[in-house]
């Protein structure tokens, strides 16, 4: 097969559960998009060309960089997804309610994001508003109302109790799903065992959740309604928010013993924006 032709990626990146699942679909995901439609393939992001020779007796050219860079490089990830976002008012009373969009999007990458080992890893938003007292305030995201929407917002929450299979533990409580702030957006893709359990374990992946994760050249919009506290002091306040992601949800990571730096986190990008309270 030619080593040009993306469809030799997906011999790696597209792969089955014994449940007929799709649990990896990265080269699905290209071939479904507009990277694919443009004739641009994976190996044009993953494997660059550089002014280079490809060994010591051979002649200088445009070469391929065996670079192979995605989810487990840091540089790689961030600035994968732009944020922008913005008050839709820029001047409250202090009794008011604000409301805040954050703007993702995936302008960079020809899949599917978070993509590969899906049931592992996380992506989140986190949202805060700091007052002009430097008082900091988490926002939880607004619901859309999609059904399984319960696994996309960070919860509180048990899963994951089929490690007790291979644990040998038949009574296994699970783990905590998200370990992320209750309240913030995920963008994920949940996995659930032939149970209806949600399951980090693709050989054991029966069917999904929903997809929320971003596309190609995709925008999702997410919204942050706020009441402003009786007490917050008049003057400028401050919105960050924060995409971040980690390849292994912390949880079960820690559970698992997995060395740190399998699970840390990498800020993929940030925005902010401004509004002000008055009397």
């Amino acid at each position: 097969q030619n080593g040009r032709d993306p469809a030799l990626c997906k011999q790696c990146h597209n792969e089955k559960s014994p449940f007929g699942a799709w649990v990896k679909s990265t080269q699905l995901e290209w071939a479904e998009g507009p990277y694919a439609a443009q004739g641009v393939p994976c190996h044009e992001c993953h494997m660059p060309r550089a002014h280079d020779t490809s060994a010591k007796m051979a002649e200088p050219g445009m070469v391929s960089q065996h670079l192979f860079h995605g989810a487990h490089d840091e540089g790689k990830l961030k600035g994968a997804i732009e944020l922008r976002m913005h008050p839709k008012e820029r001047e409250l009373p202090w009794d008011a309610t604000a409301v805040v969009e954050v703007q993702l999007f995936n302008g960079k990458c020809g899949h599917k994001v978070p993509s590969g080992s899906v049931e592992d890893r996380i992506m989140w938003l986190h949202v805060t508003a700091t007052d002009s007292e430097g008082n900091t305030y988490h926002l939880p995201v607004d619901e859309k109302g999609f059904e399984g929407e319960e696994t996309t917002i960070a919860a509180d929450v048990l899963a994951y109790q089929d490690m007790g299979v291979p644990l040998g533990d038949p009574d296994f409580a699970g783990v905590q799903r998200d370990g992320v702030p209750v309240g913030d957006r995920i963008f994920r893709k949940a996995y659930f065992d032939p149970q209806g359990r949600m399951t980090i374990m693709q050989w054991n992946t029966a069917s999904f959740g929903p997809d929320y994760r971003i596309g190609p050249r995709e925008t999702k919009l997410e919204t942050y309604t706020w009441r402003l506290p009786d007490d917050i002091p008049l003057g400028e306040v401050t919105f960050t928010a924060t995409l971040n992601y980690k390849l292994l949800v912390e949880p079960v990571a820690r559970f698992l013993d997995v060395p740190a730096e399998e699970y840390a986190t990498v800020v993929i990008n940030t925005a902010s924006t401004t509004m002000e309270i008055y009397d």
